[in-house]
């Protein structure tokens, strides 16, 4: 069921209740901000603005364990979406300093082609989440979009060398971030004190998000 003003899951569009019966978290605040502080991290690294030890730490703990933690207990709360969306990139974070540490240490090295093979994957799956994201509001599918574009953009650059390429797509993720950071402020605000404070934006497609978020 949602609510027809705004398209967004009953369950979303009501605060928790002050007294008695379950209280629920919502697992994509975390979700959103394991994101946010791993891609700002691996893109400030990118962009020869810090080295690559933080990366390890940071991408492993933030973008990966936080993410996916709240991908499975999106699956608790039957939640499809952010399911697949949190534990697709919670594990992309979990083999990304995997990746680093190969290259301190000197074993099981992985190419630049094959870190850009890798990136290309989740710049597809990127993609081929954004229609389901556009039934939610316009920030998400946006956001999606500029993961999939950045990821894309540095595959490129890992296959030819191109470093115009690699810095725009930098860039282009850390505008995801920002967005995604944009989100998290809307659902915290939200979800605690019960008031919309920035928009998302009507969805792009007409749908059902209830079993999706």
């Amino acid at each position: 069921m949602t609510d027809g003003t705004t398209n967004i899951a009953i369950t979303d569009a009501l605060p928790a209740p002050r007294g008695g019966g379950l209280r629920v978290a919502d697992p994509g605040l975390i979700g959103l901000l394991g994101f946010v502080i791993a891609t700002v991290t691996a893109q400030l690294a990118h962009l020869g603005l810090q080295d690559d030890a933080p990366v390890f730490w940071v991408g492993a703990v933030f973008g990966g364990v936080v993410q996916v933690t709240a991908g499975m207990l999106s699956y608790f709360a039957g939640d499809n979406f952010h399911f697949i969306v949190y534990n697709a990139f919670g594990w992309y974070w979990i083999v990304v300093p995997g990746f680093l540490l190969g290259e301190e240490l000197g074993f099981f090295e992985v190419t630049a082609q094959a870190r850009g093979l890798f990136s290309l994957v989740f710049a597809i799956l990127a993609l081929l989440f954004t229609p389901a994201g556009a039934v939610h509001n316009s920030v998400l599918p946006i956001t999606l979009l500029s993961v999939s574009l950045g990821l894309g953009l540095q595959s490129v650059a890992a296959f030819t060398a191109t470093e115009g390429l690699a810095i725009t797509g930098s860039i282009l993720l850390m505008a995801a971030s920002a967005l995604a950071a944009y989100m998290l402020v809307e659902k915290f605000y939200w979800r605690t004190i019960g008031r919309r404070v920035v928009p998302l934006g009507p969805p792009w497609i007409l749908g059902d998000p209830n079993s999706e978020s």
